[in-house]
């Protein structure tokens, strides 16, 4: 009787699997391409993000995937145009937000990465309140935005927890421009995604290591 039990919960988790939506930003991405090959797997349907439906080497890879036919949907959004992510989350209940700028454009509307890494989380998160279905949203954030440093930039804290972020002031003569961009890019951005467990949000960010 216990195992007739077990096969017929895990039947019933598949079948909500198979009608759960789940949108992934930036789906063609290293981490994003991953994610969806294991979403898809576990038998979710996938809404997934690229910036270029035309790139045929990107597309075809996310299409080669077991699944992808029957559970897969691809749609062009740009991080630097945030309000077109809008179709991909509709209906949807998680949405992992993996797409970040990476390199910054000269003739975009924002001044910098920063700018737009942080203006894209809070379109995303609007988009994600006015869905009405999402449940949960999954940023992909960075261990760079965290650090034993205190504010002073010279001592330590004792234990490292949700307090610690790098300092902005922090000046580290051995960091190149791209990565302290990146930093300061992913600690804003990270902190303004958070803001919406305010607003009613289920937020989880993720501190990646720069391998993972």
């Amino acid at each position: 009787m216990a195992e007739k039990e077990e096969i017929k919960q895990k039947s019933q988790q598949m079948e909500e699997k198979s009608t759960c939506k789940v949108c992934v930003t930036g789906g063609a991405g290293y981490i994003g391409s991953s994610l969806v090959k294991k979403l898809l797997d576990k038998g979710y349907i996938v809404h997934a993000t690229l910036r270029n439906l035309e790139d045929e080497s990107k597309v075809g890879l996310l299409k080669s995937l077991s699944g992808a036919d029957e559970r897969l949907k691809l749609f062009e959004a740009d991080i630097y145009r945030a309000e077109e992510f809008e179709e991909a989350i509709q209906g949807c209940e998680f949405v992992f937000h993996v797409a970040t700028p990476l390199l910054h454009s000269q003739g975009s509307q924002y001044k910098d990465r920063t700018e737009a890494t942080v203006d894209g989380v809070k379109k995303i998160g609007r988009i994600c309140l006015k869905s009405g279905t999402v449940k949960r949203l999954i940023y992909t954030a960075s261990i760079v935005a965290a650090s034993p440093l205190k504010e002073d930039g010279i001592t330590f804290k004792q234990l490292i927890d949700e307090t610690c972020w790098t300092p902005l002031n922090f000046s580290n003569p051995y960091s190149q421009q791209w990565l302290w961009g990146y930093t300061e890019s992913k600690m804003l951005a990270e902190k303004e995604i958070l803001k919406f467990e305010k607003e009613g949000l289920e937020v989880v960010t993720l501190c990646c290591g720069l391998n993972d």
